[in-house]
């Protein structure tokens, strides 16, 4: 890591000390298939400084932050215990051009996979292309989906 960087156990001691002295937090958390969990409570906004700014990336799950809220790039902001929130829902979609050719690249290859292949040839050549199915033939092949609605799980290799 370069010498400005400091890594850090991801601990709710060390979050705690750390948002007493930051004029930014970003919460980025992302389970895939599943809510984000929250990390920062409403009581935990007293210990930020006024003004401070909580930028909320995992909106689009359900936030990792206690206050926010899903705001829109008209309105991206609203305020709760002196602390600004920005939950824009759906950020790439304010540079949306470029957003759509960097989703494009990277799952090009994919969409190839599938496409050449067909869905079961290719997830039984790249395991990693199964773990994105989310539902197949009907049943729900994605464990933290299956969880979060409370539907069965089966493993996509079983089907």
């Amino acid at each position: 890591m370069p010498r400005n960087v400091t890594t850090l156990f991801s601990d709710r001691h060390t979050l705690i000390d750390l948002i007493s002295r930051a004029d930014l937090v970003i919460g980025a958390v992302l389970i895939p298939g599943a809510r984000a969990p929250m990390l920062i409570r409403r009581e935990d906004l007293a210990r930020m400084p006024p003004r401070a700014v909580i930028i909320d990336v995992a909106i689009d799950q359900g936030g990792c932050i206690e206050t926010s809220r899903p705001t829109t790039h008209a309105q991206p902001t609203y305020i709760v215990d002196e602390i600004v929130h920005y939950c824009v829902t759906n950020m790439p979609g304010a540079v949306g051009r470029t957003s759509t050719q960097a989703l494009t690249n990277v799952t090009l290859p994919y969409i190839l996979q599938l496409a050449n292949k067909g869905i079961d040839k290719a997830c039984r050549e790249n395991p990693a292309l199964a773990e994105g199915v989310n539902i197949h033939k009907g049943l729900v092949t994605n464990k933290a989906v299956a969880d979060t609605f409370g539907f069965p799980y089966v493993p996509y290799n079983s089907i």
